[in-house]
């Protein structure tokens, strides 16, 4: 093969990575759009991975310098298929090939989107399946990315007057057919995210507004007599309730609000959500509820992966060592009164559309700011 075809070969290997790379950015962006519109409109939406997203975007880590993330990562894709397309001109972007400049941003997005992953795996212990998907769309860019900068650039200014005219119409065409794929997978992207809001609403339409009332019945847990009602829907084993609960006990504490707590065990995948939730029930009969929820908040990680006996036996002894009567404490944590009530509580959840912890309504409306202490303090004197 000469040196034509082999330069024709390449390019249109190139022409393929290119193609990747546009898509990846794609997804990428179709992922940070929907997660985007979560965080700002605070409903919840179509999580493949249980409560997870609603974990992750209950953490710390959700709202740099009050920022949502999933703007950074809109960002990052749509600049990456600009990108993308622009490596089909040699004109340099910043001093550099557009391929070079299309390296060096996927090897920062590689980075972010692994030290992002890294903070859900070790971090929150919790994994948002569009985070996921980003993560992924992150890394087939990168892959796309270095193929495109190994590959050198057709030098047709070294051919003939038809070699050059030939080179530059299949540059027009393949122009042609690189938009004609964005457009196209831009379209079905816009319909899979119509289709996620659509779906994610449904899921939602029980929420909003609601009679306090109802929200918050006779004989629930209550702190503090703060003028404004915030009642928090939780499970014991969740990592993000565990982060919130000092946050609105100080502002219980403080008299800024008055806190009542939900039951809301995700037994689908926190094993022991149920167990603790009637430990703590068990708790609030003997009038040491909020003794036994920091308690249990606090050890998470002690009993969190404990074998069901095993668990109930530290329940037991957490309630021993809060001063309760272990026979009384016990007969309470196995009676029908008490898994009545928490599972009163798990169906009330249900019936308002809630998906994950920890989930607020102050003054009876869902609230789905940042769930940090200024976000709710503003949202308290809203």
């Amino acid at each position: 093969m000469g040196r034509l075809g082999i330069e024709m070969s390449s390019t249109v290997a190139a022409a393929r990575w290119r193609v990747a790379a546009l898509l990846a950015a794609v997804v990428g962006s179709t992922a940070s759009a929907y997660l985007l519109i979560e965080y700002v409109t605070g409903q919840p939406g179509v999580c493949l991975t249980g409560s997870g997203c609603d974990l992750v975007r209950a953490s710390a880590f959700a709202y740099p310098l009050g920022i949502p993330t999933p703007l950074f990562g809109l960002l990052f894709y749509l600049a990456a298929a600009s990108l993308a397309v622009r490596t089909l001109d040699g004109r340099p972007i910043a001093g550099m090939r557009p391929p070079v400049a299309l390296l060096g941003l996927a090897a920062a997005g590689g980075v972010a989107s692994t030290a992002l992953t890294a903070l859900e795996a070790f971090v929150i212990g919790a994994f948002c399946s569009w985070c996921v998907v980003q993560a992924l769309a992150s890394l087939a860019l990168l892959a796309g990315a270095v193929r495109l900068w190994r590959i050198p650039p057709m030098n047709l200014m070294a051919r003939s007057s038809r070699t050059r005219q030939q080179g530059a119409r299949a540059l027009a065409a393949e122009r042609a057919s690189l938009m004609r794929v964005g457009w196209a997978s831009s379209g079905m992207a816009a319909l899979g995210l119509s289709a996620l809001l659509v779906l994610g609403s449904t899921n939602a339409s029980p929420g909003g507004s609601h009679d306090p009332s109802s929200l918050s019945p006779v004989g629930s847990p209550r702190l503090g007599s703060g003028p404004v009602e915030v009642v928090e829907f939780a499970d014991f084993q969740c990592p993000g309730c565990a982060a919130l609960a000092p946050v609105i006990a100080r502002m219980a504490a403080a008299n800024e609000m008055t806190l009542v707590f939900r039951y809301f065990p995700l037994d689908s995948i926190h094993a022991n959500a149920d167990r603790s939730a009637r430990a703590a029930a068990a708790a609030a009969r003997m009038g040491s509820f909020w003794p036994m929820s920091d308690a249990l908040f606090a050890r998470q990680n002690a009993w969190k992966d404990l074998p069901g006996p095993d668990a109930d036996a530290f329940f037991k002894a957490l309630a021993v060592e809060l001063g309760l009567d272990a026979t009384q404490w016990r007969a309470a944590y196995g009676s029908q009164e008490v898994a009545a009530s928490v599972e009163a509580d798990r169906q009330a959840a249900v019936e308002l559309g809630l998906s994950g912890t920890p989930t607020l309504y102050i003054g009876g409306v869902r609230y789905g700011g940042p769930l940090s202490l200024e976000g709710i303090r503003a949202a308290i004197a809203a």
